[in-house]
């Protein structure tokens, strides 16, 4: 018994020696990416103003029991510096007010239905417009989820490029700007972009604008931080730079209009709808386009709100992990086939490997040398060897992270990025081991056919603002 778990230990170590030489290799690329980046070396550094293609762009945001925040987001949205641009709010069957704040503040009228919906929904109540911004268009519908509100929105969308953001997200005034950059770079290659997406808690803002950048003063929102930073910048520039980035965030993503159409909209089969459709691009396009892109845009900011406490962090969590071993499931033709670029040779097995398999090769190799030191049968060399290579493969991931944000943005002070540097190396020991076990359990919960709902998370004052803080629609 001994000697397998000790040969298991070793192939775990191995494991984790892979994960640090294939990541290792990811940050080193989004470094250097980056560095060109920030001294506009790259071709996404064009001004939009530069380039003669200029695409109309449908705002597409989903809400569902939204009334706190809906007329504020409205506003910020419509406050974009990008045009032509149109705003759509899909009412996804709210119970509280939703509907009448929006009603009340932007005096919508109701427009007759006409024609068939291209994209088969939950029934559709209303299509109103605003009188006091023709730009903003509400769209009423009985409940049918995300996914469903959004393909409402894309049936009745008139840009050639639709953005999709969460209704109690903010973005910067240049952020769907910047986004749609590749799209004019690349008009015949690009499909999606992704922005980068960061966490508000923290923050001050006012009026639905992030007027100066902070962190929270707790450890989860602080933790979070850095994972975003991980997760948005210091792999996600890698990936798009080999062209097998396989998420475009729901929170702020731009796709064609036209093609998410053609694909039939966002699923409904899985909690992950947004990495569904980002593999689904890849999936059907790129064995007839080899040049189909999906492409990230780091400097086109939206700023979100995440859990601040532990429970809605577990419920988030084993949420995403579930999306996750849906969306492996439905694309597994793409594993390992080149035919399908990056995305199947690499970030494939990159997800299923270091996403998919990780918290149970992690739970599960802690154990083991748990168990190996208490029957006295490991000696120290290999232990330390194993701790270090655990986990001080988080902490470099970190370092870069920071690194990536300090030479590109530069959007923390100091102090700040000291304290996330405090909080990097302490987050093996009480961040890490929790968030391993949930993702464990979406995992046990998928194998014996069960499914976590949507859950709610509990919102702070982040994202609030008073009402007299908020700056009137701009009209053009």
């Amino acid at each position: 018994m001994i000697t397998l778990l000790q040969t298991i230990s070793i192939g775990i170590f191995a494991f984790f020696v892979l994960y640090a030489v294939a990541t290792g290799t990811l940050l080193a690329l989004s470094v250097r990416e980056i560095s060109w980046y920030s001294r506009g070396q790259g071709p996404r550094r064009a001004r939009s103003g530069e380039l003669a293609r200029h695409p109309s762009v449908s705002l597409v945001t989903p809400a569902y029991n939204e009334e706190l925040l809906i007329v504020q987001s409205a506003k910020t949205f419509l406050a974009s510096d990008y045009e032509p641009l149109e705003v759509l709010v899909v009412d996804d069957g709210s119970k509280d007010e939703t509907f009448a704040r929006l009603e009340a503040a932007f005096d919508l009228v109701q427009l007759p239905l006409r024609g068939s919906i291209v994209l088969p929904t939950a029934p559709i109540r209303s299509v109103s417009i605003s009188r006091t911004d023709p730009r903003l268009r509400v769209v009423s519908k009985d409940n049918g989820g995300r996914s469903d509100a959004i393909n409402a929105g894309l049936s009745i969308a008139r840009g050639e490029l639709v953005v999709i953001v969460d209704a109690d997200s903010i973005l910067e005034r240049e952020a769907i700007t910047r986004a749609v950059v590749p799209f004019e770079v690349h008009p015949d290659h690009c499909m999606a972009v992704g922005g980068g997406v960061r966490v508000a808690n923290g923050s001050k803002i006012v009026g639905g604008r992030v007027v100066s950048t902070g962190l929270s003063t707790r450890g989860i929102g602080a933790t979070q931080v850095l994972e975003y930073l991980r997760g948005f910048f210091a792999t996600r520039i890698a990936w798009s730079e080999v062209n097998g980035l396989l998420l475009v965030s729901g929170a702020f993503g731009v796709f064609q209009r036209d093609l998410l159409v053609a694909l039939g909209g966002f699923s409904k089969a899985t909690l992950g709808e947004d990495m569904e459709m980002t593999m689904r691009i890849h999936h059907l396009l790129r064995p007839q386009m080899k040049d189909a892109r999906v492409d990230f845009a780091p400097d086109a900011v939206c700023w979100t709100e995440v859990p601040s406490t532990m429970g809605g962090l577990r419920s988030q969590r084993i949420r995403w992990h579930t999306g996750l071993l849906d969306n492996l499931r439905m694309h597994k033709g793409m594993f390992g086939r080149p035919r399908f670029g990056a995305a199947g040779t690499f970030a494939m097995p990159y997800l299923v490997l270091f996403e998919a398999l990780e918290p149970l090769v992690e739970i599960l190799g802690f154990a083991i040398v748990i168990t190996l030191l208490i029957l006295h049968a490991e000696n120290w060399t290999y232990l330390v060897a194993f701790f270090l290579i655990a986990t001080l493969t988080g902490e470099v991931m970190s370092a870069a992270a920071l690194l990536v944000e300090e030479i590109g943005f530069r959007r923390y002070r100091a102090v700040d990025l000291l304290r996330l540097t405090a909080w990097g190396l302490v987050e093996s020991m009480w961040f890490r081991p929790p968030m391993a076990w949930w993702r464990l359990k979406a995992t046990l919960l998928a194998l014996i056919g069960r499914r976590p709902g949507w859950g709610t998370i509990p919102r702070g004052a982040t994202l609030e603002a008073p009402a007299q803080a908020v700056p009137p629609p701009l009209t053009r």
